[in-house]
């Protein structure tokens, strides 16, 4: 049995440009390595000595195809899940603010200051925390999902050992408390939330995970 070298270069093309698997053209020298030894053995004839072996050709063969696509699938997943580790792949809804791979820190930061100029703190407090998360999740701190509690982010902190974890306790709180509580913020009260912000942002970008 051989497999037309152009049915099998296609079907391959296809999977790789489709969107859930756009991202693996990024490791392409690996993977186009993979994918044309894979479509050599594949192409590759059975001699008629095959015949004569233990098991017929056609089980051979088919056994073989199979473990091969298996391979293939094994790289695909192993690739997928390097990639998608602390990154954005689909939009979200985080605390009211649209999420996706667009979105960046300074973005935030920016519309949190304008925010505080209109004197909106109760949202320059929201769009800063959410800031916040876009960082540590960059660092794999944690994970851009509004269904955690505090609690369950502290304790993540804590397994990796981040510093900052009291000042997040201290921020996390409050936000939660103005955001969930439907309460109104002052000035004051909000250069003092700010402030923790700006610290907190620091131990992130000192922070190191060991391995």
């Amino acid at each position: 049995m051989r497999l037309p070298k152009g049915t099998f270069d296609g079907t391959i093309n296809q999977i790789i440009d489709s969107a859930k698997y756009l991202h693996l053209k990024g490791n392409k020298n690996l993977f186009q390595i993979f994918l044309e030894k894979l479509s050599n053995l594949l192409n590759k004839p059975f001699t008629k000595e095959t015949s004569h072996s233990t098991f017929s050709t056609n089980t051979t063969q088919n056994t073989f195809i199979l473990l091969l696509i298996l391979s293939l699938a094994a790289l695909i997943f192993y690739l997928m899940k390097q990639n998608s580790h602390g990154s954005i792949m689909h939009s979200k809804i985080i605390y009211g603010e649209t999420i996706d791979e667009e979105t960046t820190y300074d973005g935030l930061y920016k519309k949190a200051i304008q925010c505080e100029e209109e004197k909106n703190y109760k949202d320059a407090v929201r769009l800063h925390f959410i800031s916040i998360l876009i960082v540590m999740n960059e660092k794999s701190l944690c994970f851009l999902d509004d269904s955690k509690t505090n609690y369950e982010m502290l304790k993540v902190l804590k397994n990796k050992k981040f510093k900052g974890m009291h000042i997040f306790k201290s921020i996390g709180d409050y936000f939660q408390y103005i955001w969930y509580g439907d309460k109104q913020i002052h000035q004051e009260q909000f250069s003092c939330y700010k402030d923790q912000i700006t610290n907190l942002v620091m131990e992130v970008h000192h922070y190191h995970e060991k391995t």
